[in-house]
């Protein structure tokens, strides 16, 4: 098993060659964390559960959930959540996604709050993530941000509480 991260920096090409699941590549670093907690994978469920029906309605794209490697930009990060637009579903290629995709939703947890807040937030935003949600496990607040010439930007704070123009969907959890 891998530590949180390895010292060394590692190309894509290495980091393919991997013999592990569940593992990010972040600046030439490979990242594993703990497996969620039951209430992080209860919140992903109840999230991914409500917009899945209601895509099947709409047709506007795809909901996945993790683990998914989704390759951009040198890095490859494993969202919680990912939706990809009807018009893009081309950037799944070889059973991978090959690009950012539209929306994605990380659930925080104790031991990856910086990299989810923080690290992957930068990389979502410099490789055009249209929504970001940062959901919050303990009290149910999600932090929705949207991308607005090149930056995202807080549009709200609510409890329990989704709303995407991009997934054309609206979620209670």
């Amino acid at each position: 098993m891998i530590g949180t991260e390895t010292k060394k920096k590692v190309t894509l090409e290495e980091f393919m060659e991997l013999p592990y699941e569940n593992i990010e590549l972040i600046d030439g670093n490979v990242v594993q964390e703990p497996a969620p907690t039951y209430g992080h994978q209860k919140i992903s469920l109840n999230i991914v559960t409500e917009i899945y029906v209601q895509l099947k309605h709409n047709h506007k794209g795809e909901i996945v959930t993790a683990p998914m490697d989704v390759f951009i930009g040198g890095h490859v990060v494993q969202p919680d959540l990912l939706f990809i637009a009807a018009e893009r579903l081309n950037i799944i290629k070889e059973g991978k996604i090959k690009d950012a995709p539209d929306v994605v939703f990380e659930i925080i947890s104790p031991s990856n709050s910086f990299r989810d807040t923080k690290v992957k937030f930068d990389i979502y935003e410099r490789f055009g993530v249209k929504e970001y949600f940062i959901v919050y496990p303990d009290d149910k607040t999600v932090v929705k941000y949207v991308l607005s010439d090149g930056k995202f930007h807080e549009e709200y704070r609510e409890i329990g509480f989704v709303k995407s123009e991009a997934m054309g969907c609206e979620v209670n959890f």
